[in-house]
């Protein structure tokens, strides 16, 4: 394992980290689609995984992305995955499920704060255009799923 020195190597794993999350998201997001029951927030996960696919051919525009799983979108996908299994199916599923996706969101609205961060002081401007667009993308994905989440409650 090397040692990360610069701004510009921890950029690239950030990056890499991000196009990681997409990717897992994008693989794993239709499995969890199809557990859900209310048509909505069907319709929600699975146009987020493919809107994951989208964001994670951006960032290997921008950068090498040939790097590690991404572990903190595994383990959350992986409670997700778990949750499916120990949940009931209906209501409460889909409640759960949209906490765990919204967890995924938050962790990437950080991620990509960090990676705008760096690009910023490193003055890419590719970089900071896509993880911009990626915080953008989170922050509305993640108002969508909890008005998911208050209609699913209160109906």
């Amino acid at each position: 394992m090397s040692i990360t020195r610069s701004a510009a190597a921890l950029l690239h794993v950030a990056l890499q980290d991000l196009h990681a999350g997409k990717s897992a998201q994008s693989k794993r997001l239709p499995g969890l689609a199809e557990r859900c029951t209310d048509a909505g927030l069907v319709a929600l996960v699975a146009a987020e995984a493919d809107h994951a696919a989208r964001q994670a051919g951006d960032i290997a525009a921008v950068t090498d992305v040939d790097g590690p799983e991404n572990l903190w979108m595994a383990g959350i996908l992986d409670d997700a995955e778990r949750d499916t299994h120990q949940t009931q199916p209906g209501r409460l599923l889909d409640v759960a499920l949209i906490g765990a996706i919204r967890k995924a969101k938050a962790a990437e609205i950080v991620s990509s704060e960090t990676a705008m961060a760096l690009a910023r002081e490193l003055d890419v401007g590719d970089a900071l255009a896509v993880a911009e667009a990626n915080r953008a993308a989170e922050i509305a994905t993640d108002r969508a799923l909890k008005d998911r989440l208050m209609h699913i409650v209160s109906g």
